[in-house]
């Protein structure tokens, strides 16, 4: 790693004490992401901007917004993605002309589906035809923001130096108002580089923050409320607002009004994983219960269904005749009818369209005053409380007992390797930025509740894990978190040089790659495909494993500049690998520890 202060510190030089006016429109333009309080933008440079990187470095001196350097365009959104979920901030990215986007379009997509607010900016060549040098022929395209039109909340490819401005601004209350979600302006390179004529006006920043969080409906509530205190067996599901810290005391509040039964989404923690109510891991709880209240959960219809991969069975949700259910969400604000992310169109008997986090809190207060003058239905809560406290406890042993099995086997079970990272950090300050769901055990982290971890991508999109963790250490970086997650080899294969940019920021984390050398999900479906086809297993890791030979990943680590550990193939290893990988990120390192994985 390099001593030299310059790039330590990357700070421009040879500039005038005193702050300089801009001369420039790129300089107008830096000065409206400082307004908005803009901490870092994530950029792979490209000559379609480059007049707003000369204006972020020796205009607005290389501070607020900081340049984060990435070596993807996909890494550079992904960073930007799980910054914002990090941070609770909107993350912000540049991106270069048309094949920069294409690059980074995934990233975008991710982001989408993740509901998660980001700032894409996208350099472009002039539109004036005779502004373009030969290159800039290659960069421009009628409507550049066509790529991902179909993905962002709101797009914009604004012609004058002032509509530059108001745009940026406008995009940055669009995308944090909820629904959150990417949104994308062009930056038309000619503009940028013009010696600013005239007046340019500079948008208060007042004017574009996002809107007030949207109340319930007085009746829906209402309606809500009755059906939940009728219910034999209510079951409370938390969504995506688990990545707020602030849900989990009134959430808690609410399962215990009501005495439901608790479980997360897919992919998702809101609830302590101690809680008396919290039966997470428990997927065929819904298919139980009488009354589904789900709380901003993005994919209702597979969630009734108990997300299962039998096709037959995926539909509507109303896989129980009899069964209510209500949907606390904006799912019906944020429609997309060029993908089906949101799975099929459920059947709800209950819709309140709201800020999850403000209807909650309503929903609590209707039900409070209900049981205050019903004390029937105040000793129904407290049996369905008894309820849900043995099943709580019955499942918790089970899933302990579970992660036991095959504690010592070769190569190691993912279980035994969540359960030694978790005696590793749990005395720390710690995000758990990432993790591998399918082999993930419940029950044996013991989260304390939303804002402990940051959910997955939204998309799909494999590769996302490397950067969004590095963005999302730069977060943990400014708010003293340990910043740890664990991610499968393909994820990591893809971005790996996501690790380079953590390193030269100095973002501290440490990366668990589960290696299990192959595309393991898709290697399950061969296995799937060909028990029904009645053709012979063995041959579901051709085109599957990536061995022969086997990618050393720390190796690849170290070469970024990373402190690593592994491959570890015996489980005994684990605990003293992982002790000194987080003394080695309290010291300020990247700590990559790779761990030899079976397929489960």
């Amino acid at each position: 790693m390099s001593t030299d202060k310059r790039f330590l510190n990357e700070a421009p030089v040879n500039l005038p004490a005193n702050q300089i006016e801009a001369k420039f429109n790129s300089d107008a333009m830096v000065d409206v992401l400082h307004k908005l309080n803009i901490d870092y933008v994530f950029l792979l440079p490209g000559s379609s901007y480059r007049g707003l990187h000369d204006s972020l470095v020796n205009f607005g001196r290389n501070h607020k917004p900081k340049i984060v350097l990435a070596t993807h365009e996909q890494i550079a959104v992904s960073m930007a993605h799980g910054y914002a979920k990090a941070s609770g901030r909107i993350g912000v990215c540049i991106l270069h002309d048309l094949v920069g986007l294409m690059n980074g379009s995934m990233g975008v997509y991710n982001a989408f589906g993740d509901h998660t607010p980001l700032l894409i900016l996208g350099g472009s060549g002039p539109l004036d035809p005779a502004d373009r040098r030969w290159i800039d022929w290659l960069h421009c395209a009628s409507t550049q923001s066509d790529i991902v039109k179909k993905y962002v909340k709101w797009s914009e490819e604004p012609t004058t130096a002032q509509w530059h401005l108001d745009a940026i601004a406008k995009a940055h209350k669009v995308a944090l108002t909820a629904p959150c979600g990417p949104v994308y302006v062009t930056l038309d390179c000619g503009i940028q580089e013009q010696k600013i004529e005239g007046k340019l006006t500079v948008p208060d920043p007042k004017f574009f923050q996002p809107a007030p969080a949207t109340a319930a409906n007085p009746d829906a509530l209402e309606a809500a409320a009755d059906a939940l205190l009728a219910a034999k067996l209510p079951v409370i599901v938390g969504g995506r607002f688990g990545i707020n810290p602030a849900v989990t005391k009134p959430l808690a509040e609410l399962v215990e009004l009501t005495g439901a039964v608790y479980r997360d989404d897919l992919g998702v923690i809101c609830l302590p994983t101690a809680h008396p109510q919290n039966v997470s891991g428990d997927r065929n709880i819904v298919t139980e219960a009488d009354v589904v209240c789900a709380i901003d959960c993005r994919d209702l219809s597979s969630l009734l269904d108990s997300y299962t991969e039998q096709k037959e069975k995926v539909g509507s949700g109303q896989q129980r005749p009899g069964r209510k259910v209500i949907d606390m969400s904006l799912n019906e604000m944020a429609p997309s009818s060029w993908s089906y992310l949101r799975g099929p169109q459920p059947l709800v008997d209950v819709q309140i369209n709201c800020d999850a986090l403000l209807g909650m809190k309503q929903l609590s207060d209707v039900i409070r005053n209900r049981l205050a003058k019903d004390q029937k239905a105040q000793a129904n809560v407290e049996k369905r409380r008894k309820v849900a406290n043995e099943r709580h406890k019955t499942l918790r042993a089970q899933q302990q007992e579970r992660a036991r099995k095959g504690w010592d086997d070769k190569p190691i079970r993912p279980a035994r390797m969540v359960a030694e990272l978790w005696e590793a950090v749990k005395h720390k300050n710690w995000l758990l930025a990432m993790r591998n769901q399918a082999s993930f055990p419940e029950g044996v982290w013991q989260f304390p509740g939303a804002g402990y971890y940051l959910g997955p991508n939204g998309g799909g999109g494999v590769g996302y894990g490397p950067g969004a963790m590095a963005g999302a250490a730069i977060a943990c970086r400014d708010t003293n978190k340990f910043c740890v997650g664990l991610m499968g080899d393909g994820d990591f294969s893809m971005s790996s040089g996501a690790i380079w940019s953590a390193v030269h920021n100095r973002a501290p984390m440490l990366l668990v790659i589960n290696n299990n050398t192959t595309w393991g999900n898709d290697e399950k479906h061969q296995i799937h495909v060909a028990e029904d086809r009645k053709r012979p297993v063995e041959n579901a890791w051709i085109g599957q494993r990536m061995v022969d030979p086997d990618i050393d990943h720390t190796m690849i680590a170290r070469g970024y500049g990373a402190w690593t550990a592994g491959p570890i193939f015996d489980p005994a290893e684990l605990a003293g690998a992982f002790k000194q990988a987080v003394a080695e990120v309290e010291k300020g390192a990247v700590a990559v520890v790779e761990v030899r994985t079976q397929l489960v």
